[in-house]
């Protein structure tokens, strides 16, 4: 399945500045627009309450709870521009300008192939702090090809675990495909996820604690289409 690059930013406080531009573009043209004055409070709403909890998730007043909260006051204002969005925000009537000022892109009628990826990506492994968990640090690894903006592209993680010493035949045949020795690349692990975050924290089963786990990743686009597999990284499970 494709992959689509989404108009919605990825950060809090991007988030935020769009939406206050949407607002004050808003008081000129929601008329004009059609937008119900009811969507626009609940978007105006929405606003002040994420920028309520985010100034006290920045602060020293963080807390499990605050974060929580964060989440899911951020999800209801998302859902209040998004529905904006799809109802009213649509070019036409919208022209270019009203586009660009809304900060949206505009429409693309030129078909461009995806290329695949090129690049290298590079792990580092750290310890969050949780029973049995590690966390997996992705980033672009310095000196290879530059990333093609236009492959849409992601992680493709691959992991597996080695008990101290190698596995026996019978671990390795099993569910689990424990590694018997350490892997070169990432064809040699065979449980994969694919993902878009620079950190991913992975999860271990309590026996395993003591083994080592490997990953190695490389760059995959939304049409399937690998890159070169970046170096392998390690760490004992604790």
């Amino acid at each position: 399945m494709a992959i689509k690059i989404d108009w919605y930013p990825n950060s809090r406080d991007g988030q935020v500045h769009m939406v206050e531009t949407w607002l004050k573009v808003f008081a000129i043209l929601a008329t004009a627009l059609g937008i119900p004055a009811a969507n626009i409070a609940a978007l105006t709403a929405a606003l002040a309450a994420a920028k309520d909890i985010l100034a006290v998730v920045k602060s020293g007043e963080r807390t499990a709870v605050s974060v929580a909260k964060c989440n899911e006051v951020f999800k209801e204002m998302e859902a209040e521009a998004r529905y904006i969005k799809k109802h009213w925000l649509i070019a036409p009537p919208l022209t270019s300008a009203d586009l660009a000022s809304l900060l949206l892109a505009q429409p693309d009628t030129t078909h461009s192939p995806v290329p695949p990826p090129t690049g290298q990506p590079s792990l580092s492994i750290t310890y969050p702090g949780g029973p049995h968990l590690l966390s997996v640090h992705l980033t672009f690894l310095s000196g290879t090809t530059p990333l093609d903006s236009r492959s849409d592209y992601g992680y493709a993680l691959y992991k597996g675990v080695m008990p101290q010493g190698g596995a026996t035949l019978e671990q390795a045949a099993s569910g689990k495909h424990y590694l018997m020795k350490p892997p070169l690349d990432g064809e040699d692990l065979l449980h994969y996820k694919f993902t878009r975050r620079k950190i991913e924290v992975v999860g271990f089963a309590a026996e395993e604690s003591g083994m080592t786990a490997y990953f190695c990743s490389r760059y995959e686009n939304g049409k399937g289409e690998a890159g070169e597999w970046g170096p392998v990284a390690s760490a004992v499970i604790p």
